[in-house]
């Protein structure tokens, strides 16, 4: 049976991101640049830029079949439009989906089968609302529908875990090991906080009606 995955904040194309996040692509020696100088005005090289696009793509061909679905919950890449297609074109997934994300052009539209700004989709009963951008109430978020998003870079991952009824999931790459995560995984990631959600819903009585 078809798998449903989920990532965001690929990023491919954009080498700033690279040392923003210094994400473990860069060579030792931006790394150690990175580590004291992250927003300087220095830039990655052209073969990190090639090695990130590539191991980015490669986590996705290696675990994504050419039947599955795929979403993307914003920021694909910053290139121009037909970059951006030869990026798209690299992923064997034959279904991918997209969520517009703050650093990507609207001519990219064409390159997805489905686009949309926010919303809910369904997937063996369970509802997901996917937004690019982290929420703490979202549609149905009070009837148990989760929430997958991107573009913190992880930052909020500590305060999600903080709260252990809060059914969101940052889904970008920086938080994800730089892969993309199955349906099932996030559902193993969100079984003990339903738990808590549903334990928290009954304590409210009439009030959750």
């Amino acid at each position: 049976m078809p798998e449903l995955w989920f990532t965001a904040d690929l990023h491919l194309g954009h080498g700033n991101i690279i040392r923003y996040c210094q994400r473990p692509f860069l060579s030792e020696e931006e790394a150690a640049r990175a580590a004291v100088d992250r927003r300087g005005g220095w830039k990655v090289s052209a073969e990190t830029v090639a090695r990130h696009d590539e191991q980015i793509i490669d986590a996705i061909n290696t675990r994504v079949a050419p039947g599955d679905t795929l979403w993307i919950v914003g920021d694909f890449s910053l290139a121009p439009l037909e970059v951006a297609r030869a990026y798209r074109g690299r992923i064997r997934c034959r279904h991918v989906h997209f969520v517009r994300g703050n650093h990507d052009l609207p001519s990219y539209d064409t390159i997805f089968d489905r686009v949309i700004e926010q919303g809910m989709i369904k997937h063996l009963g369970k509802k997901i609302w996917l937004n690019h951008y982290p929420m703490r109430s979202w549609d149905k978020s009070f009837h148990g529908a989760w929430h997958l998003y991107g573009h913190v870079h992880g930052r909020l991952l500590a305060e999600d875990e903080a709260n252990p009824r809060l059914l969101a999931r940052d889904v970008g790459v920086d938080a994800c090991d730089y892969r993309p995560l199955s349906f099932a995984e996030i559902a193993d990631y969100m079984a003990p906080r339903e738990k808590a959600f549903w334990a928290w819903r009954e304590s409210l009585g009439e009030e959750a009606e």
